[in-house]
């Protein structure tokens, strides 16, 4: 059955393909694909390029094991949860029933107890937005390698600027979708927020992907050291930002919250962090760099004389 699993989800397989995916030798492969031809099923064997399922040849219906079923469940149930309303949602709605519907009364019943004890709730700035305009277009043009001109909002100059881009991932950080594309304007590979993208144009040129050792962006990341009072840490924690690299020292006290921490975080810019720290106030400090240190300083002096003006006022 596997081997039908990944004609059908793939087409042309290579024997090579099959020996990596199953961990066995090519010599194996071919003593299997030769005793799925001897039972009936009808694979061609394409010279030079692998082998393939004849056209118009459809497997048996699938069936689910209790963990895959619940697997699922789970999966289908978080899209419909952590989604806006719209054609995605629908569709996930739409999906789960058919799901319910093919599924043995034993394994249903285990999806219902599921159903009646698990919920996914997030509150409506948090959710993904897989009908947006802008991430749909991407989508497509990333499919077709198609140019897109984007006018992007720079966070730091606070500057638009117009700029064709070969996209070519989008992944989502920390709940914010980023788009992984070279750059025409800066002539190298960059990564975008998509809102940071006040307009978008899909280009009826098409690209080639360029060769790169890797298309991510190694930016430099610099190492922050903070403390953090033994009261706040096990927020912190809960809290925590995504740079978040180790912590220094472990707690061996016996309970939580009984001593200081010290957490190590590698964030990309002082910006990415500077805000996540002042809202700790006065229960953490900062320690590496002098440069962060100075600033958050700056920031807290800056707060303070405003709010002292508008309290004498």
């Amino acid at each position: 059955m596997g081997y039908l699993l990944l004609f059908q989800s793939r087409g042309l397989m290579r024997a090579q393909d099959f020996a990596e995916q199953f961990e066995i030798s090519e010599r194996t492969v071919y003593r299997d694909v030769q005793a799925l031809s001897e039972v009936g099923v009808p694979i061609m064997a394409m010279p030079g390029e692998g082998y393939r399922l004849m056209e118009g040849y459809y497997l048996p219906p699938i069936t689910f094991s209790p963990q895959e079923a619940r697997a699922l469940y789970l999966a289908i149930s978080m899209l419909v949860g952590q989604t806006t309303p719209g054609d995605t949602q629908t569709a996930a709605l739409t999906a789960l029933e058919k799901f319910r519907a093919v599924l043995p009364g034993a394994t249903l019943r285990q999806v219902a107890a599921l159903e009646a004890v698990i919920r996914f709730y997030a509150i409506p700035t948090t959710r993904f937005n897989f009908d947006d305009e802008v991430f749909v277009k991407l989508q497509e043009a990333i499919y077709r390698r198609q140019v897109v001109r984007l006018c992007y909002h720079t966070q730091h100059s606070n500057e638009v600027t117009e700029r064709d881009v070969e996209p070519f991932e989008l992944a989502s950080v920390n709940r914010v979708w980023l788009l992984t594309g070279y750059c025409r304007l800066r002539e190298a590979p960059r990564v975008f927020r998509l809102d940071r993208i006040d307009a978008l144009k899909v280009c009826p040129e098409t690209f080639i992907p360029r060769e790169f050792e890797d298309w991510r962006p190694q930016a430099e990341r610099f190492y922050v050291v903070v403390r953090v009072d033994a009261a706040e840490v096990r927020w912190v924690h809960e809290r925590q930002h995504f740079s978040f690299d180790e912590e220094e020292t472990a707690n061996t006290a016996p309970f939580h919250g009984t001593a200081d921490a010290i957490l190590i975080y590698r964030p990309h810019t002082f910006d990415q962090i500077e805000g996540w720290l002042l809202s700790w106030g006065d229960t953490v400090e900062v320690l590496e760099p002098p440069e962060l240190r100075e600033r958050i300083a700056a920031t807290a002096a800056g707060i303070m004389r405003r709010h002292q003006s508008s309290a004498s006022s």
